[in-house]
């Protein structure tokens, strides 16, 4: 593995319930090196979702993993998470104001973004990292091959980090092939048959194994 292969990324399914995700969580957490979870909270009560963020976050903290949580600055600074992730309509007026809640301590990333325009306005901002891929409010997936193509232009160009989302474990090495700096994983680790762990190791193998270009 050299310094240019791309880290994993974690987006967690959407939690109900935590102590049926928490040991889901830790198995795949202790497998190796993962750069950051992204949990995403299906509490609508910012109290519970507060105590669901701190049930979970030292469980991947604990692995070296950073905490980003899907959508509340709030909720993200008082579960003692590490960061929040923006994603949807309006994402870029969401982020100037997660920005001023967060920055400089805490991590800001934005997703959710419709156009290459609407990625190059984030990246203007202080944000700590784009995510091309991740799948639409309705659960739908952008096409894959659209995420290729921009996951590679925007890290042919661009200083600011990228994530793209892998939709499956096979998808984990053209999306790392494009020079990334993050390639994130969701339901094919938390769905997969044999458990997360094997699947998380699946695509750390994939990461390592890429021919990532050097530039």
């Amino acid at each position: 593995m050299s310094d240019l292969t791309p880290r994993l990324y974690l987006a967690s399914p959407l939690i109900t319930d935590v102590e049926l995700f928490a040991p889901q969580l830790e198995a795949a957490c202790k497998v190796g090196d993962i750069a950051a979870v992204l949990l995403r909270l299906a509490a609508s009560d910012e109290r519970a979702a507060i105590k669901q963020v701190k049930a979970l976050a030292p469980i991947a903290q604990n692995e070296g993993a950073a905490v980003i949580v899907a959508g509340s600055p709030l909720v993200a600074i008082r579960g003692g998470a590490d960061g929040v992730h923006i994603s949807g309509t309006g994402s870029t007026a969401e982020a100037e104001a997660a920005l001023e809640t967060m920055k400089p301590d805490r991590i800001v990333g934005v997703g959710g973004l419709r156009s290459k325009h609407d990625a190059m306005v984030a990246g203007e901002m202080d944000i700590d990292y784009v995510m091309f891929g991740e799948p639409l409010p309705n659960a739908a997936l952008p096409p894959f091959a659209q995420v290729v193509e921009r996951a590679a232009w925007w890290a042919e160009i661009f200083a600011v980090p990228c994530v793209a989302f892998a939709p499956t474990l096979e998808d984990v090495t053209p999306l790392a092939e494009t020079g990334v700096e993050f390639v994130a994983v969701g339901d094919a680790v938390w769905s997969a048959p044999d458990g997360p762990a094997k699947a998380v190791a699946c695509a750390l193998g994939a990461l390592a194994s890429a021919e990532v270009p050097q530039r």
